[in-house]
């Protein structure tokens, strides 16, 4: 078992989940960030408020996805048992622990980002 997650690990594909599992929360973040300042001219314009709240919530599927993709590599990761300090399993050990923490702070910081679009108006009266 600790030879098939470790190769596991060794391939393109499961390096690209434990990124996946890091970064998917900071780039969730800045593209809500983004795409909120883009839409509010159209949105003023077309007076369709729905498109603000849609923009964090497709954030917040993509972090919790990431967050996901973190926690099944924590599981997966802390089911065999290493006899090497440094090596394969225990870096992605530590790079799904840093995509879980990740994830959770950057759920917080997209759902702080949201806050206001449910109590303040983007256009001018």
């Amino acid at each position: 078992m600790t030879g098939d997650t470790e190769q596991a690990f060794f391939q393109r594909q499961g390096i690209g989940w434990l990124w996946f599992g890091i970064l998917a929360g900071p780039l969730a973040f800045l593209l809500n960030l983004q795409l909120s300042y883009m839409l509010v001219q159209p949105v003023c314009v077309t007076a369709h408020h729905i498109i603000l709240h849609l923009v964090p919530a497709g954030a917040l599927l993509l972090t919790a996805s990431g967050g996901v993709s973190a926690w099944r590599n924590w599981q997966r990761t802390g089911q065999v048992e290493s006899s090497i300090a440094a090596g394969v399993l225990p870096r992605s050990r530590f790079m799904a622990g840093i995509g879980l923490l990740t994830s959770g702070l950057f759920i917080l910081a997209i759902v702080a980002q949201w806050l206001p679009n449910f109590i303040l108006t983007p256009c001018q009266r």
